[in-house]
């Protein structure tokens, strides 16, 4: 149990340290698919099935990012995604989950400074989950 705490706690350290670094506020991050990649594939998986490395170790199996739509009668769960990714996890389960609040981290990163330029990197990074949807 403190493993998986020191763990998150370690990944969140990681996260901030890479956001911390470029410049000023940014309409779109340069690659949705480099943010997934830099903090969400470490637990999700390169192509979002769950199976990232640090995946055996969490209490929870992380989510298979492919899914979402098949889960949810064909339609892409656009809102429920970004409230999760961002922090406002709308289902009380959720709460218990090892995955930060990525919106508290975004806000505080240089690279998207404050919580209007947050709410847009994690808008392009919830559109970049739509294309890994299962067919």
């Amino acid at each position: 149990m403190k493993v998986q705490g020191l763990l998150a706690a370690a990944m969140l350290i990681g996260a901030c340290a890479l956001v911390s670094g470029a410049a000023a506020t940014q309409a779109q991050p340069v690659s949705t698919n480099a943010d997934y990649q830099v903090f969400c594939a470490s637990c999700h998986g390169a192509e979002g099935h769950g199976d990232g490395i640090v995946s055996k170790s969490l209490k929870k199996r992380p989510a298979d990012l492919t899914q979402l739509t098949l889960k949810n009668n064909g339609v892409f769960p656009a809102d429920r995604v970004f409230k999760t990714v961002e922090g406002l996890k709308p289902d009380p389960a959720h709460a218990l989950q090892d995955m930060p609040a990525w919106g508290d981290v975004f806000a505080k990163s240089s690279d998207s400074a404050g919580p209007e330029n947050a709410a847009a990197r994690i808008a392009w990074l919830v559109r970049y989950l739509e294309t890994l949807q299962a067919k």
